[in-house]
């Protein structure tokens, strides 16, 4: 039987990916801070859009949880994070919540438009500084009682499969763990983007489905990069709360999809 090979990328993939094309990309993205303002400003119209031209719709504790200023790890995928912080920014001003972003030149964008809204920011992923961002947040949520968004499936993927940071910031500082899911009845979906992110649209309906706290108990692990044995114990430790945060999210998922049938 003859094995089918493997296909060979195209000339213009091929140049695109080439030394010198990836160093002039590299210096253009270098001055795209430029065009913040302008992206920032798009942002905000867009905001207006979707808080006015759509119906929004609460379901789930996650709202009882803001309205009355409590501490919480909010979890939802990378393809929620515009559904989701369409609908609830209004109230983030007062919530005071912290957010983890990835380094690099995308990360410094979402950066800038989270902070435009009232979100601060700790700097880091699965890939880079991820387990210092996690012990700043443990810290910081302990020390000033602020809630966490944090996207479940990490910084890389694979999408919509919950990763560990969240249930080593619940298990550090105590909080519990909301699951959240925001959907839209109209979006587009950027297909090429490995979360499939959805961008809502100025019409029709929106909902945020929440699922019930997840709380972790244990003590903070601390830094176990390099540490295997430790490394194991924490994974054997947190995987029932994992496979319960997966199983949440999933249901808000399904949950969602029901909800514009």
């Amino acid at each position: 039987m003859n094995e089918k090979k493997p296909k060979q990328p195209g000339a213009f993939r091929r140049w695109w990916k080439s030394p010198r094309v990836r160093s002039v990309r590299r210096r253009i993205s270098n001055v795209q801070v430029i065009l913040y303002p302008v992206v920032g400003a798009f942002c905000r119209s867009w905001v207006w859009a979707i808080q006015r031209g759509v119906r929004h719709e609460h379901r789930g504790p996650l709202f009882d949880f803001a309205r009355g200023r409590r501490a919480c790890i909010v979890v939802f995928w990378h393809q929620d994070v515009f559904p989701l912080f369409f609908d609830i920014i209004r109230i983030l001003p007062e919530w005071r919540p912290l957010f983890m972003v990835s380094p690099g030149r995308t990360g410094s964008l979402g950066l800038y438009l989270l902070k435009m809204f009232g979100i601060e920011c700790v700097t880091g992923s699965s890939g880079s500084k991820g387990w210092a961002a996690i012990e700043e947040l443990t810290h910081r949520a302990k020390a000033e009682g602020r809630p966490i968004f944090l996207t479940a499936d990490g910084s890389r993927g694979p999408t919509q499969v919950a990763r560990w940071g969240a249930l080593n910031i619940a298990r550090g500082s105590g909080l519990p763990i909301i699951p959240a899911r925001g959907w839209t009845s109209h979006f587009l979906t950027l297909h090429r983007t490995w979360m499939k992110l959805a961008l809502p649209l100025p019409w029709g309906r929106g909902v945020v489905l929440s699922g019930e706290p997840i709380t972790v108990p244990g003590s903070a692990p601390g830094n176990t990069e390099g540490n295997e044995t430790e490394e194991n114990d924490i994974v054997e430790i947190l995987e029932p709360y994992r496979q319960q945060l997966q199983a949440s999210l999933d249901a808000l998922v399904d949950g969602a999809n029901r909800f514009f049938e």
